[in-house]
C-alpha cells in the first residue's frame, strides 16, 4: 500500500501544480495533518482486492484495540493517508457511533479540492452522496444482506439512506484522497405534484403601500400552489393608500387582514397571525420580498414533506442579484449571520450546498415555512426576549434542541427588498437590538459555538468558506 499514501511529498507538490485552487487545497491539507498526533495501538486498516468487487475496487477491514470490527469500501484510483482509516475508527469507538467520515480531497478534471466537511446532515444526503468514499460503518450495525450490498459504489450511503436510526458521527479530518466527487452535481430539483398541505401565510405589515401591494399580487398571481390563505397582520396602518389596498383584498375570501394599532413587535405580529391561521403548516413572510417564479413555494412544501425536517427556508437575492439569505450559520460575530451574504447568485460550496436542499442550524424568517406541530408544541415566538430581532434563529435554535431539523430549499428563490419599510437608526432601536443579542449569547451560547453545518476549519468570522487554522485538531462529533 505505500503506493497509495497520500502523503508522498511528489505527488502533492503535483497536485499543487494544477492551479491556485489546488494549491490552497493541498498547502490546507498539510497543515491539519502536521496537528495530528500519533494515534494508539490499532490494528492499521488492511487493504486487499476483493474479487467480486471488481478490478477497481478496494475494501478496507480493520479492527480497533476494543475489538471492534469496522469496514468500508474505496476505489483504487483513491489514496489514503497512512493509518487515517485507523483514525476514523478510533473516533467512531469513542463516541459509540454505527457510521463514521472524515475530510477528504477530491480530484477531478478541474483540479484539487479540500472537502471540509458538515457533521451528519440527512437532508443533504437524501439528495446527494456527500460523504464519499471517507467512511467506515461498524459491522455489527450490517445485516448481512447490507454487507453484500456495501460493496456496490455508494453502497454505505444507499445503506445511510434506509436506516434511519445509524448513529452517524464525523471526523474533522482529511483521510483520503477520491479520484472524483461521489456524484456528480444534481440537476435542478422539482417541486412536488402530490396532494400539498394547507399553507398560511403570515405577513406583518404597517402602511408601505407598494410593498404590501407587491407581496400580495405576488402571491395571489404569481405563485404556483393551490391552497393557501394570506393573514395581513398589520399593527396600525394609516396611509391612505395601504388601508384602500386593504379594502381591495376584501372580496378575496383566501386574505385576511387584521388591524390593531401597538407599537411594532415582529413577534407578537406573528404569534397574532399564527393565531388565526387555518393551515397545516404556516410561512412567515417579510411585506418587502418579492416573487419573479411560481415553483418558489412548492420546493418549500417539497422539504418539509420529510418526517425529520420541521422548518424550511429559501434563497434569498438582494434586488442586485446577490445573496442575502443561503441559510443562517451560528456564531458569527458571537451571535449569527447570513451564508454567503453578498455573494454572486451562483457561488456554490464544495459539497454543491447553494444548488441542493440541505440542513442549517437556523434560517430567516423572511420567508420560513414552519410545520403547525412545532409551532404550537415551542409556542410560537418568544415576543419578551426577541420582540424584532433574533426570534427566528431562537424559535429554529429550539426546534433543533427539540429534534427537529431545519432545512434551506435553495430552488425557492425569492427577491428580498431587505430595510425597505424599515425606519432609520435611533438610540431606542439600537439600544433594544444590542438587548436581543445578549439574550442569544446567554440563551444558546452562541459565543465560540461551532455551527455543525459548517467545518470547524472554517471562520466564524467569513460568511463565505474560508480556512483557518486551529492549534489542535477538533474532536469528533454528531
Amino acid at each position: 500500500m505505500a503506493n497509495r499514501m497520500i502523503e508522498d511529498a511528489d505527488f502533492l507538490d503535483q497536485l499543487a501544480a494544477v492551479d491556485d485552487n489546488s494549491a490552497c487545497a493541498v498547502q490546507h491539507a498539510r497543515m491539519i495533518w502536521r496537528l495530528a498526533p500519533p494515534i494508539g495501538p490499532l490494528t492499521a486498516a488492511i487493504a486487499h482486492d476483493i474479487g467480486d468487487l471488481g478490478r477497481n475496487a478496494v475494501q478496507f477491514d480493520g479492527v480497533t484495540t476494543g475489538g471492534t470490527r469496522w469496514t468500508g469500501r474505496i476505489d483504487a484510483a483513491d489514496r489514503v493517508m497512512a493509518r487515517g482509516f485507523d483514525r476514523l475508527a478510533a473516533a467512531g469507538d469513542l463516541l459509540d457511533a454505527d457510521v463514521v467520515y472524515g475530510d477528504d480531497l477530491t480530484r477531478t478534471g478541474d483540479g484539487v479540492r479540500l472537502r471540509l466537511k458538515p457533521a451528519f446532515d440527512p437532508v443533504l444526503l437524501a439528495r446527494r452522496d456527500y460523504i464519499g468514499r471517507a467512511a467506515l460503518i461498524r459491522r455489527a450495525a450490517l445485516e448481512p444482506d447490507e454487507l453484500a450490498s456495501l460493496k456496490g459504489p455508494g453502497g454505505l450511503v444507499q445503506i445511510m439512506r434506509q436506516k434511519h436510526t445509524l448513529r452517524v458521527a464525523h471526523l474533522p479530518f482529511p483521510v483520503l484522497l477520491a479520484a472524483g466527487e461521489p456524484e456528480p452535481p444534481p440537476a435542478r430539483a422539482q417541486a412536488i405534484t402530490a396532494p400539498q398541505p394547507k399553507i398560511s401565510i403570515i405577513i406583518p405589515n404597517r402602511n408601505s403601500p407598494d410593498l404590501i401591494r407587491m407581496v400580495t399580487e405576488g402571491l395571489r398571481t404569481i405563485t404556483d400552489y393551490p391552497d393557501l390563505e394570506i393573514i395581513i397582520v398589520d399593527n396600525g396602518s394609516d396611509d391612505p393608500a395601504t388601508l384602500a389596498h386593504y379594502q381591495a383584498l376584501e372580496d378575496d375570501p383566501n386574505v385576511t387582514v387584521l388591524i390593531q394599532p401597538e407599537p411594532f413587535n415582529f413577534a407578537a405580529m406573528v404569534n397574532r397571525g399564527a393565531a388565526a391561521a387555518t393551515g397545516d403548516a404556516l410561512l412567515l413572510l417579510n411585506n418587502d420580498v418579492e416573487m419573479q417564479n411560481g415553483d418558489w413555494l412548492g420546493h418549500m412544501v417539497a422539504c418539509l414533506a420529510e418526517p425529520e425536517v420541521g422548518i424550511v427556508g429559501a434563497k434569498l437575492l438582494f434586488p442586485d442579484g446577490t445573496i442575502q439569505h443561503a441559510g443562517v450559520t451560528i456564531g458569527h460575530g458571537g451571535v449569527a449571520g447570513h451564508v454567503f451574504k453578498g455573494a454572486a447568485a451562483d457561488s456554490d460550496d464544495a459539497l454543491h450546498r447553494l444548488t441542493t436542499p440541505h440542513g442549517r442550524e437556523a434560517v430567516t424568517a423572511a420567508a420560513m415555512l414552519i410545520r403547525r406541530k412545532i409551532w404550537d408544541d415551542l409556542g410560537g415566538f418568544d415576543e419578551r426576549a426577541f420582540p424584532v430581532a433574533f426570534n427566528d434563529v431562537d424559535f429554529c435554535l429550539r426546534a433543533g434542541a427539540a429534534g427537529w431539523y431545519v432545512a434551506m430549499a435553495p430552488d425557492a428563490v425569492l427577491i428580498h427588498h431587505e430595510g425597505a419599510s424599515r425606519g432609520g437608526f435611533s438610540p431606542t432601536r439600537f439600544l433594544r437590538h444590542q438587548r436581543e443579542r445578549t439574550m442569544l449569547r446567554l440563551r444558546h451560547r452562541t459565543i465560540g459555538h461551532v455551527d455543525r453545518f459548517s467545518s470547524p476549519w472554517h471562520d466564524p468570522a467569513s460568511l463565505t468558506p474560508r480556512f483557518r487554522m486551529l492549534k489542535r485538531l477538533p474532536e469528533a462529533r454528531f
